[in-house]
């Protein structure tokens, strides 16, 4: 029986590991196909067009947050986000992975662009253990103010911890993020990644399970961002004050069939402190801290099925 080995990461905000939600080490999603003994020197040969598959996905993602002065709470199903996914295998080594996030449900009272974030990204198996990955994204800042774009690349390292069923992979790289307000002002972060965690995966498929920890260090930034005084309503302008950010996320999946799988998301991303908004970034996905909790579908074609 011919397996996947699994080495798959495409961070979707922050929290990493994911064909956006999903560890390719608990779907068994990977660039090269290996015999079931799985050793570096039993990868089968295959011809470009056998190693053509693709994937599909669809996810609700529902963001709550706490209130605090001068920003409103979320509560449950107040901010919906649908996402779409693909990712194509170019070969035995190479993905090329994108995406869209869309704003179907926000409270009444706001008016954020119905198009929030596109990505688009590219991922190279170096070997069994090792790759590498590279992205980038952009979408409309909060209250429709210009736009912001990240670029994000890593090394990341993969190993079995028991064979088949408990994976660990970590990755370290950096980010850089750009806004572009309409005030013209010069606005950016660069921080440093680093992110771990393990999956576990039932040897037929049917089910798997997956903790990840992320962490963003600062490392430079300039600009100035608007900081709203709640007692004018006036807005004042103030160094941009980033701080180390963490996120966790825990997830589980269930595979329907051998291409099709289910699966369910909850995390946490803190990131600086609602009160004071010289920590915080005006982008509704990941700018703040939130809670989110994420329903979603993964469905592969071709060869690239466990």
């Amino acid at each position: 029986m011919r397996w996947l080995i699994p080495l798959l990461l495409v961070t979707a905000h922050g929290v990493a590991f994911a064909q956006y939600n999903v560890p390719a080490q608990a779907t068994g999603g990977g660039s090269e196909i290996a015999r079931e003994d799985d050793s570096e020197s039993s990868v089968i040969a295959k011809s470009e067009d056998d190693d053509i598959g693709q994937e599909v996905g669809a996810s609700l993602d529902f963001i709550t947050r706490d209130g605090a002065t001068g920003a409103r709470a979320f509560k449950f199903t107040d901010v919906v986000l649908f996402r779409l996914h693909t990712l194509i295998s170019v070969g035995r080594a190479t993905e090329i992975f994108g995406g869209v996030d869309l704003l179907p449900k926000q409270p009444s009272d706001t008016n954020e662009s119905k198009w929030q974030t596109a990505m688009l990204g590219l991922r190279y198996t170096i070997n069994r253990h090792y790759a590498v990955y590279a992205r980038g994204q952009g979408g409309p800042g909060v209250d429709s103010d210009g736009l912001w774009v990240a670029g994000e690349a890593a090394v990341q390292a993969r190993m079995h911890l028991a064979e088949r069923v408990l994976f660990w992979e970590s990755a370290v790289g950096g980010e850089y993020t750009r806004l572009f307000p309409e005030d013209d002002a010069t606005v950016w972060n660069a921080e440093l990644l680093a992110q771990t965690g393990i999956a576990i995966r039932e040897k037929h498929g049917f089910f798997a399970g997956w903790l990840n920890f992320g962490f963003h260090f600062p490392l430079a930034h300039a600009g100035r961002v608007a900081v709203p005084d709640a007692m004018s309503g006036m807005t004042t302008l103030r160094d941009l004050d980033p701080q180390t950010r963490v996120g966790v996320s825990l997830g589980a999946l269930i595979g329907v069939t051998r291409g099709l799988d289910l699966f369910l998301e909850l995390s946490i991303l803190d990131r600086g402190d609602l009160a004071n908004p010289t920590t915080t970034l005006p982008i509704l996905e990941g700018g703040f801290d939130q809670r989110r909790i994420v329903f979603g579908f993964n469905r592969r074609f071709g060869s690239r099925r466990h």
